[in-house]
């Protein structure tokens, strides 16, 4: 019964709201029932994942909302993080995100001309995410970053730029601390 529910907040809101209205509802289920309606709405998962209470999504689509989010086998994604879809985000085999988390696939700038008019410009890119990487909580990674295999990022980093495969990463923004 809780089920069916669910079901029909999902496709109310949609109907209703599009697509945020749609990540509202996703944000507030139990984990229990995330993974399901993530896929009911495009997302690709693979098996034994477990995504947490709080998720939300960011700029889902306005057709199929969550066709950019890719997880693989064995990935967890922690409490209240949250995942910008204008671009993909791949999430490899066995890869941790911590709670809080922000994975952006875009990023926004406003410039001025001399006649004080501002020019809007936004700049994109995939976020990927290799086997084995561990993201401990409140990091934030930026649009067109890749994190190699069997990485660990530090609490509370940017990561703005790739990491090769093997390392410790952290700070603000993240520099290697040490190859593993």
């Amino acid at each position: 019964m809780e089920d069916i529910s669910w079901n029909l907040s999902c496709r109310y809101n949609f109907w209703l709201y599009g697509p945020y209205g749609l990540a509202g509802i996703i944000e507030r289920m139990p984990s229990r029932f995330t993974i399901k309606y993530l896929k009911k709405y495009g997302a690709t998962i693979g098996e034994e994942c477990r995504v947490e209470k709080g998720i939300y999504m960011h700029r889902a689509d306005t057709k199929i909302p969550f066709k950019n989010l890719v997880i693989h086998d064995s990935v967890y994604i922690g409490h209240k993080t949250k995942i910008d879809l204008t671009r993909r985000v791949t999430l490899h085999e066995s890869v941790i995100i911590g709670s809080r988390c922000m994975l952006w696939t875009h990023a926004s700038d406003y410039e001025y001309d001399k006649m004080a008019q501002p020019h809007y410009t936004e700049h994109t890119g995939e976020i990927e995410i290799f086997d084995y990487s561990l993201i401990y909580s409140g990091v934030i990674i930026s649009y067109g970053v890749k994190i190699g295999r069997n990485v660990k990022v530090g609490a509370g980093s940017m990561v703005n730029r790739s990491i090769d495969d093997n390392c410790f990463y952290g700070g603000v923004p993240a520099k290697m601390i040490k190859k593993i």
